[in-house]
């Protein structure tokens, strides 16, 4: 287990400090949230190419609403709707009352949503064995410098791990929550609006819409940009970036080794939602939402010779009848 190394001004390398990997990891979690992002709108974010899109159409970690082939499913929800009832009788003369009884109101169900998350991933990557100007330089000894090759020891502790904290319990770049507006957790920064995640109607007193959204920005970002140094073949010298924001790099060290060990550990378990009818309560729970119907009933009259008909409509405000959690679970 090692650190990258960075110049340390004009007396060699150092291992890079706690605040540097901090902007290396924020940068390695937006560009992740920019090909979320990408699949959600297909006008905002970075199309995740060359097998990042390991299993349908987004990358690992994603949600859908509704199925895909291959994805996991983490839960459902159903929109329900009080209906109007008419019941009806003829005039029978038999000197009794004519109406009917009010029947009361029904119900249907509108909308059920199934949702789903791409859980697998794609292979960690074959890019180490062919060229190792992908990757950074660790100490394996005061004197001995080694390219660092193991996706446990190396990218997982010393950069991936705290991604996924941040993610989950930080500033929250890279993750998704459900709200009915832009949310504001995390710090101020940007969220891009995912599409509908459930709309909650009513017979009569409107509709509610939860949208899906992802964190891809901070306003203003931690510490600044410090480059890891590598071996590229022949020299020592500093990656070309740690902050890519164009096109899918098929020669970067975000790209190529960075991203490929971030989605494999979201999808082996470490980044994961379900939708829970139970409160999950701190960083877990990305949002509530509730299917309501409205209870009461306006009951109305009306003769059209020879048919009574007594009307149950529904009436007044929609009260709670199941309320959804979008969970995310500890990637502890």
């Amino acid at each position: 287990m090692a650190r990258p190394l960075k110049i340390n001004g004009t007396s060699g390398l150092k291992q890079m400090s706690d605040a540097d990997l901090d902007r290396l990891q924020y940068n390695l979690r937006k560009r992740y949230a920019s090909f979320l992002a990408y699949y959600h709108t297909s006008s905002s974010g970075v199309n995740a190419a060359n097998g990042q899109t390991s299993s349908g159409t987004g990358p690992a970690g994603a949600l859908n609403v509704g199925s895909v082939s291959g994805w996991t499913s983490i839960g459902s929800a159903t929109d329900t709707a009080s209906t109007q009832q008419s019941a009806t009788q003829e005039r029978n003369n038999s000197g009794g009352d004519d109406y009917p009884a009010y029947p009361g109101l029904g119900t249907t169900t509108v909308s059920t949503y199934a949702y789903h998350q791409n859980q697998s991933a794609s292979t960690l990557g074959t890019a180490f064995a062919a060229n190792d100007q992908y990757s950074y330089l660790k100490f394996i000894s005061p004197a001995t410098l080694r390219t660092a090759t193991g996706y446990n020891d190396d990218f997982f502790d010393e950069i991936i791990t705290q991604c996924l904290t941040d993610m989950y319990s930080g500033d929250e770049v890279g993750s998704y929550r459900v709200s009915t507006s832009a949310p504001s957790s995390g710090g101020a920064g940007t969220w891009v609006d995912c599409g509908t995640w459930h709309a909650d109607t009513t017979y009569s007193a409107g509709t509610t819409t939860h949208k899906l959204w992802v964190k891809t920005a901070l306003d203003t970002p931690p510490g600044t940009d410090i480059k890891p140094v590598m071996w590229n073949g022949s020299l020592i010298k500093e990656v070309a970036s740690i902050d890519e924001t164009g096109a899918y790099q098929a020669t970067s060290f975000v790209d190529q080794a960075l991203i490929p060990a971030l989605i494999n550990k979201v999808a082996a378990s470490k980044i994961q939602y379900e939708v829970v009818t139970s409160d999950p309560g701190g960083s877990s729970n990305r949002g509530s939402f509730t299917d309501t119907r409205q209870t009461t009933e306006l009951q109305e009259q009306s003769f059209a010779d020879p048919t009574y008909t007594s009307t149950s409509t529904p009436d007044g405000a929609a009260s709670a009848q199941a309320t959804y959690f979008l969970k995310l679970n500890n990637p502890a």
